[in-house]
């Protein structure tokens, strides 16, 4: 599959997650609480493998590249973004609305860390850039952890489960690069 096609495919079916939770729920706060938290579990799919690509690269030869993964969860996430727009408009009771600036600074930093992650993850030349990546990756990687990890509803804590698995197959991928990066030298 190409770099475009999973990037759309991404988008598409994080938008039919989307609608179908609207559906179901209907086109009002409650749909969009759905719709926002069911795209963030996708999205978190997509990142899941992302991250763990250095690590199944060695296991899996058809994987894609580790840029057109996280490009691909970029994608995805954006899309639970903008279901987190639809809640501020729908629901008329939830905490952002409260709060606006604490929201507005929470969306504005989690939006702009993705963003990040995606625009640095092909950019390999430049140490500044892997750098910028490994921070939002890592930081990404930590805020998910967070999230799934200490879930009230117990089955989604399997998420974060999923995530400490990725975390040692990247850090093996990566470990194994370097040592034979360091042999072919």
């Amino acid at each position: 599959m190409s770099q475009r096609s999973l990037i759309v495919s991404a988008i598409v079916v994080n938008v039919v997650v989307a609608a179908v939770s609207f559906l179901l729920f209907g086109w009002n706060g409650i749909g969009a609480h759905v719709a926002a938290r069911w795209t963030a579990r996708f999205s978190v799919l997509i990142f899941i493998v992302a991250f763990a690509q250095p690590g199944l690269a060695r296991f899996i030869a058809s994987v894609p590249s580790y840029a057109t993964l996280f490009h691909t969860f970029v994608a995805a996430h954006c899309v639970h973004f903008a279901a987190v727009l639809i809640v501020l408009f729908l629901d008329s009771g939830n905490h952002f609305r409260k709060s606006p600036g604490a929201a507005t600074a929470t969306i504005v930093v989690g939006f702009s860390l993705v963003i990040a992650s995606g625009i640095t993850a092909g950019l390999r030349a430049s140490p500044m850039y892997r750098a910028i990546h490994a921070f939002t990756a890592y930081f990404l990687f930590a805020i998910f952890m967070l999230a799934f990890g200490r879930h009230h509803f117990v089955p989604l804590r399997a998420l974060a489960v999923l995530l400490v698995v990725a975390l040692v197959l990247r850090i093996t991928g990566v470990l194994q690069g370097a040592r034979s990066t360091a042999v072919g030298a």
